[in-house]
């Protein structure tokens, strides 16, 4: 388990400072996977979805020239948390540039608290990382089913996976599947291990100690639990 780490995506990247051409896909790979939860910190500090959108574009673009690279190593060693900071930086760079280019122009974007001071920006970011993460391990659950000539059956196993919308009882579905209610249980059992392995995996690979896993496990857990927050609240 622990020699997998040493060959993650974010690993890669921070040992070679994106130097080789390996570690820039690696994290041009991991970027692509952070542009919603990007675009929603952006947009949740009052922005347009058009400019939310811009405004990533401008800022992966400097993390994919390597920019903010050298202020990795002072990072916990999570991706996560790294793109944050930077982001974070990105922003206050842009804002003092507008400032110095007309100073009091412009429009003054800042960082939205509930009544319990909790930032939005943050937690939106939060959990629109956790629900890629989830988005992206069912999607790949699916692929594997698919090749193994288990797709019908998966679709319709999904809803006890994550999304928590079941419809139909497990008799009813064990029909549709053509299967016994127990062979239902069974296969429902080995696809909520299969996900949470991919769930790890998919984590593990934006992390550079082993060590932090089962702590981004209860994070995202936790983001996921954070609902949208309500406009009076924002």
């Amino acid at each position: 388990m622990t020699r997998s780490f040493h060959t993650t995506r974010w690993t890669l990247v921070r040992n070679s400072h994106g130097d080789t051409e390996e570690a820039r896909a690696a994290l041009a790979d991991l970027c692509a996977h952070y542009y919603e939860p990007v675009v929603a910190f952006l947009s949740r500090e009052g922005r347009d979805r058009d400019e939310a959108s811009d405004l990533a574009h401008d800022f992966f673009s400097k993390v994919l020239a390597g920019d903010f690279l050298g202020e990795a190593q002072q990072e916990r060693g999570r991706f996560r948390s790294y793109l944050l900071g930077a982001l974070k930086h990105f922003i206050a760079n842009r804002r003092r540039d507008e400032n110095r280019e007309k100073r009091g122009g412009g429009v003054q974007h800042v960082e939205l608290e509930s009544n319990h001071g909790i930032l939005w920006p943050e937690v939106e970011f939060d959990r629109r990382w956790a629900v890629s993460i989830i988005e992206r391990s069912l999607a790949l659950l699916q692929t594997e089913e698919e090749q193994s000539g288990r797709g019908g059956v998966f679709q319709i196993i999904r809803p006890w996976l994550a999304s928590g919308e079941i419809r139909e009882s497990q008799e009813v579905c064990a029909t549709r599947a053509d299967m016994s209610t127990g062979a239902l249980k069974v296969a429902i059992h080995r696809l909520r291990k299969r996900f949470r392995e991919i769930v790890r995996a998919e984590i593990a690979s934006t992390l550079n100690d082993p060590a932090d896993l089962d702590d981004e496990m209860r994070y995202l857990l936790a983001a996921l639990s954070q609902g949208e927050p309500a406009p009076n609240e924002a």
